[in-house]
């Protein structure tokens, strides 16, 4: 009993067990440890000291897939008041994912192709909102105050500049230093890797497989042509979809097993930089120097854009403190069901 009490204590704690009967969505997530790591010293090409965090937490195994944010907008966006979706995410070829359906009131959504490929054109605070409709674990209904307006995020309604996580944040979006750790450090050698792939090796662009140290990003021929991954085509083709299903590169996970940490699409991070906000991973249709740990890009936090998509964290990992408090609330619960 006492082992099933505290897996039952760690599930809620991690945000598996949700407030709703049955979870519309899973986010599989990866922990990452060793806490207090040192700043990354060789990153001085204008990012100064980055990566360490001094705590423990869990990052997304994978991007924020077209079918899970699909699954957001049926939950939420049936009148879809904060344009959670826009209709590029449809009509642009290269990355389209999902259709809206019906009349303002009664919104509905549907996957076009593959499920498992990144969500694109999202803005951060669409990111934010979704991430608050996790941390309220997942409510159907309209966007607002439990749903998509409060939680991690305090949003009410508005797109604030300077908002920032609040105190009892479970799930996130990961920091600048929560994503760059989760990228490039190697806690086996206590130094950080040049690129997500566990390597300082530049990788190789290719289709998806179980070849290390390969994502979907443009090669770069000897004559200075770019080569896409999916095609192997230099041609930019306005019909072919160049987005590959997370997880697609079996072989080129982060040092703590984060996949599609390079390629594919930017990533949103939380963090602050001169207004805008912060960006990492590269994109399918940039060469490997946007994977790279030197790469930092920030972007307004409005655009939604083709080439940027986001991840999620869970910070930070339950203490023991808080599973045992946990614990003896249900046993609590337990016991005084059975008097």
């Amino acid at each position: 009993m006492r082992h099933i009490l505290f897996l039952l204590a760690l599930l809620c704690a991690r945000g598996v067990l949700q407030q709703s009967a049955a979870l519309a969505i899973t986010i599989d997530t990866v922990p990452v440890g060793n806490p207090g790591n040192a700043n990354d010293p060789a990153n001085n090409l204008s990012v100064p000291g980055i990566g360490s965090v001094n705590y423990n937490y869990s990052i997304g195994k994978y991007d924020v897939t077209v079918g899970q944010y699909a699954a957001f907008l049926n939950a939420v966006a049936a009148t879809d008041t904060y344009e959670l979706y826009v209709p590029n995410m449809a009509t642009d070829l290269n990355v389209a994912g999902i259709a809206q359906n019906g009349n303002s009131g009664s919104f509905t959504y549907s996957v076009i192709g593959s499920p498992n490929h990144p969500i694109t054109y999202v803005n951060w605070f669409d990111a934010a909102r979704f991430v608050n409709w996790l941390s309220n674990g997942q409510p159907t209904g309209a966007e607002g105050t439990g749903t998509t307006e409060t939680g991690t995020y305090t949003l009410n309604g508005s797109n604030p500049t300077n908002v920032a996580r609040n105190s009892n944040a479970t799930w996130v979006i990961p920091t600048e230093n929560e994503w760059y750790k989760a990228a490039y450090y190697n806690p086996n050698t206590r130094s950080y890797y040049l690129y997500p792939f566990s390597s300082s090796t530049v990788p190789t662009s290719a289709m998806p497989g179980s070849t290390p140290n390969t994502g979907n990003f443009q090669a770069v021929t000897n004559t200075g042509i770019g080569v896409f991954a999916v095609t192997d085509s230099s041609s930019l083709s306005t019909s072919q979809n160049y987005l590959t299903d997370v997880g697609a590169y079996t072989a080129s996970a982060s040092p703590y097993g984060a996949f599609d940490m390079g390629g594919d699409v930017f990533q949103w991070n939380e963090t602050l930089i001169s207004g805008n906000r912060g960006n990492r991973g590269g994109w399918w249709a940039l060469n490997s120097v946007y994977l790279a740990s030197s790469s930092r890009v920030s972007i307004v936090p409005t655009s939604e854009t083709s080439e940027i998509g986001f991840r999620v964290a869970l910070v930070p990992e339950p203490s023991t403190a808080v599973l045992a408090s946990i614990a003896c609330g249900l046993m609590w619960a337990l016991c005084k069901r059975r008097k």
